[in-house]
């Protein structure tokens, strides 16, 4: 078995393929729990004023 990723090919001999197959299946049955944790972005007008502090550009 052979798979192509990012424009390389990798070859798997039937055993490491076999094994692979059975990994992914066990995570489609048992999918990981989804993350509870928010991401905070910063503020936009907070990062433009330091921007323009920064390099000096104004309209």
């Amino acid at each position: 078995m052979a798979t192509e990723s990012i424009g390389k090919i990798v070859h798997m001999d039937n055993e490491f393929a076999d094994r692979f197959i059975a990994a992914q299946e066990r995570v489609k049955a048992n999918p990981p729990k989804p993350r509870e944790f928010k991401i905070e972005w910063a503020d936009s007008k907070k990062i433009t004023e330091t921007l323009k502090k920064q390099y000096g550009y104004e309209k």
